[in-house]
């Protein structure tokens, strides 16, 4: 399994970061220090004092935030509101998307942070372009450029306490999966687009997939009775380097888990953040993996 950070090259298209749009910011990251992540140190941003943290994986990472501009029309606070993908060109997709179709906004600069090995806070910084609402109904969906030489990889990624290494597939559930489909391959730009047996769909990125079925596939689709949400990103997948040591990590915090196989566990995170993660040994061990 790779776990070590490759920034993309000119045409490829990785997923990048999930973000949980929730209602008491300290609380989230009271319980995700109690799921064994490793979190940033609190951000506040505007005169609205709305704050983030960040999960960083050595790929990808995950955003909390109770920014108001997160709150999706479907969302409920707690819950998964927006998806990234990243690119090494960020203008060339901003025209791309337009050309496409869609309704990117202008490019916004965005500041990100991280913490080093010692525990200190690291700036980092990226632009990020993010489409209209109106253009996805099932949540917010941008693209980022995290800026060569201050970007949130910069410095050594301290280790999680629960094994988790890096962040993969997205799991998105839809009215109409060939309709989302097609839009969503349009977005990443990419149309090698594959079946998912009965259930859906995968569009296959540089890093990562993206998930399309509809709500009443979820369970079947993942073999697991937790994913219920009708229209939305009902989850998203994780790797671990030792399932069987993230397993005895949850089970010794008294925190609930699936086991569905030897090498795949389903997590329910906690009212508090909202939504589902899947926490694989490799890719190969998600349904969609062939």
């Amino acid at each position: 399994m790779s776990s070590k950070r490759r920034p993309p090259t000119s045409d490829e298209v990785f997923i990048d970061h999930i973000t949980h749009i929730v209602e008491d910011i300290n609380v989230a990251n009271r319980d995700l220090l109690r799921f064994g992540f490793l979190t940033s140190t609190k951000i506040e941003t505007g005169q609205n004092k709305s704050s983030y943290i960040q999960i960083i994986f050595n790929e990808g990472f995950i955003k909390i935030t109770d920014i108001p501009d997160y709150i999706f029309d479907n969302n409920k606070i707690s819950a998964i509101a927006a998806l990234a993908l990243e690119t090494a060109k960020i203008e060339d997709v901003q025209g791309r998307l337009t050309l496409n179709g869609f309704h990117p906004m202008p490019l916004n600069h965005q500041k990100l942070s991280t913490i080093d090995l010692n525990g200190n806070l690291v700036d980092a910084e990226a632009r990020l372009c993010r489409l209209r609402k109106s253009d996805m109904s099932e949540a917010y969906a941008e693209f980022i450029c995290h800026e060569p030489e201050k970007h949130i990889w910069s410095n050594p990624i301290p280790s999680h306490n629960n094994g988790i290494v890096a962040l993969r597939d997205v799991i998105i559930s839809v009215k109409d999966p060939d309709e989302a489909t097609a839009r969503y391959s349009w977005f990443s730009n990419k149309g090698s687009i594959k079946k998912i047996d009965e259930l859906g769909w995968k569009i296959p990125l540089d890093r990562g997939n993206l998930a399309i079925c509809k709500s009443e596939a979820l369970s079947s689709l993942i073999r697991s009775e937790i994913l219920t949400e009708s229209h939305g990103i009902a989850g998203y997948t994780v790797l671990s380097n030792d399932i069987p040591a993230t397993a005895k990590f949850f089970s010794d915090n008294k925190i609930e888990f699936i086991q569905i196989n030897d090498d795949l566990l389903a997590l329910q995170f906690p009212k508090s953040i909202g939504g589902y993660v899947f926490i694989g040994k490799d890719e190969s061990v998600f349904p969609w993996s062939d």
